[in-house]
Order: C-alpha cells, then structure tokens, then sequence
C-alpha cells in the first residue's frame, strides 16, 4: 500500500517518441464496446537544465544528527547507530535518483559525480544554502557544470492499531506507516539563488494485520530502504524524460467491421485495421463515422504522426461528440503543445 504526497506540484504531460509496443485489451464491463491500447511515452522533465549543462555534480549536505528522526524513533539511538541508518538511507535515496538517470535517454547524465560535505545543525537551514562562491569553486575543481544538493532528510517509523467495535481487544487491522521529508537544491554557477528547490514529504504503508488476518511485513529498516528508494525514484523522474504508460480506446461497437478491425489489432496488423476505418468513413452514420475517425487518431498517434492524429480527432467531434473524445482532445493538444521540450531535453 503506497500513499505519497508532494509540496510542489510536478505537471504531468505525455509527450512525444513514443516506444511503440502495443497490447490490445478489453475493459472489463465493456466488452463489445470498445479495447484499451496500451503503449509507452516520454514525459519530459520538470526541471530544464540549461543546453551547457553536461556534467551533474550531486552533493550531500544533509545533517547528520538524532534530530532527522521523530522523537519517538530517536530514543535509545546511540552514534553508530545514526551513522549506519544515515548510510542506508543515503545511499538507497541515491540508488533510486541514479536508477532513473542510468536509464534516461539523456546520456550525458547518466555518470554523475557524488560529493559529500555533511553538517550536524538542522537549524537555520535556509542560513546554510550554497553560496556563489562555493557553488564556482566546486564546479571549476570537480569540472561540474550544475550541483543537485540534498539539503535536508527527515524520517519516522510509527505504528497503527485498529480494534474491532466488538471486543476491545483484537486487532482488526494493525500496520506500520514510514515516512520522511526531502529538500533538494540545484545550483548553477554565476547564480546566487538556487535553479531550482524540490521538497516532497512521502509515505509508505505496510499492513502487518487486515481484518483480522496477520500478513507477512518488512523489518523497520527496509521499510525505511523502499520509502528513501522511491523518494529518490521520484526525484529522478523530475530531473530527466522518463518512459510511463500510457492508454488510448478502440471503438469495437456492435458492427461486425468495427469488430473485425479491432482483431486485426490484435494481431498486430494495423493496416487492415486503418483500411476498415477508412472505408467506414463514408458511412451514414454519424456515430459510426466518428468512432472510425478515432480510431484512425490512434493508429496516427502509435505513428508518432501527432498532427495527422489530431486531424483525424477533430473529424471525428464534427461528426459526433463522443466522450471519450472529449478526454483524448486534452490529452492530445498536450502532447502537440510541448513535444518539441523533449527534442531540446535529449539532444
């Protein structure tokens, strides 16, 4: 069970190259009506690194001290202790920022260089950010060309207990909840502000009792590894393009050609399929010649032909507002709007 929450609101928007593997398949409750293709796309970056920025140069500067834990979680916890944790937490919120990076279509960022110069105080934070000088003299000694910071990490472990309304004494459902704050920082030289500040605050979930039913769950510490893992898999995705899913419908309907082109699909032969849809185009049907035109969007769409898509979608509204349509039309504009931010992001 995941539950994760952000500060700063990423907008998410699919773009363009996509990575054609297509699989039809039929909505549960709607068979006969229509199937889901599923394919993937690139979603850019939030964040865009200016063009000469080639070398990432990440920096530790995290404090190191019992004060990033709850007060709860601190009791007992001796130096060595927090040092081991640290270095847990540390390298698994690394791990999941570089497993993004290694795999991203920008290749420039896939060796980052990793500094670390901790501090101990959690006070004053905003007392402590790079300076201009510090942010120069790093980059002209490592021959870094921006410094991703991560300024500060927060995390707990804590416990909830349900009990049945009936008897006071059994559990209904007992589970653990781990969760943390991040802040990081990009600097670039010549600047005396921050590029760019991200702060997320995350939660992972891990039932050890549901309804009465005991359930196999992780030790505190993997807990702690999986929720730093994925915080760091999260900021990655922020920093470079990464590959996500994305869906689309096929009309089916009751008509045996809708049918029939939706199982040439499902072979994998798209052309007959576009062959029916564009024979039905001339029907007299208005509802039938609007679902062919979707179709025919989305064969242009798994294409990449973005604009030969959107024409085809906005023949198929003039014939009959559909709604599915309607969400396509968003989804669609999306992508004509911003696919050339991807071109720049990976060049």
């Amino acid at each position: 069970m995941i539950q994760s929450e952000s500060r700063k609101v990423i907008v998410v928007r699919i773009r363009s190259l996509i990575w054609v593997v297509v699989l039809s398949l039929t909505l549960l409750g709607c068979a006969g009506i229509y199937s889901v293709v599923e394919f993937e796309v690139m979603e850019p970056a939030t964040v865009n690194f200016p063009d000469h920025v080639n070398q990432l140069v990440f920096l530790n500067r995290a404090p190191i001290t019992p004060d990033i834990w709850s007060e709860q979680n601190r009791e007992g916890m001796d130096a060595k202790q927090l040092v081991l944790l640290d270095t847990m937490i540390v390298n698994n919120l690394n791990r999941g920022v570089l497993e993004v990076l290694r795999h991203s279509p920008i290749e420039r960022f896939h060796r980052p260089i990793w500094l670390s110069d901790r501090r101990t105080d959690t006070t004053s934070l905003e007392d402590h950010v790079l300076t201009k000088r510090e942010v120069a003299n790093i980059c002209d000694t490592i021959g870094g060309d921006a410094i991703i910071s991560l300024e500060f990490y927060s995390a707990a472990v804590d416990h909830h207990i349900d009990y049945y309304s009936d008897a006071s004494d059994v559990v209904q459902n007992y589970y653990f909840e781990a969760s943390n704050s991040v802040i990081w920082n990009i600097h670039l030289p010549g600047s005396p502000r921050p590029y760019d500040t991200y702060s997320t605050v995350d939660t992972l979930f891990f039932p050890a009792i549901t309804n009465g039913e005991y359930l196999p769950y992780s030790s505190a510490v993997d807990m702690i590894r999986d929720l730093f893992y994925e915080s760091g898999f999260k900021y990655g995705s922020y920093l470079v393009p990464v590959w996500n899913r994305a869906s689309r419908i096929l009309y089916r309907g009751r008509g045996d050609s809708l049918k029939l082109a939706v199982k040439h699909t499902d072979k994998g032969d798209w052309e007959s399929a576009f062959s029916i849809w564009n024979h039905l185009t001339i029907s007299d049907d208005s509802i039938l010649v609007a679902k062919a035109y979707h179709n025919m969007a989305v064969y242009f769409e798994l294409e990449d032909k973005l604009d030969s898509a959107s024409m085809m979608l906005d023949l198929s509204l003039e014939h009959d507002t559909l709604d599915p349509d309607r969400l396509y039309r968003e989804e669609l504009d999306v992508r004509l709007l911003n696919r050339m931010d991807i071109i720049e992001q990976v060049r």
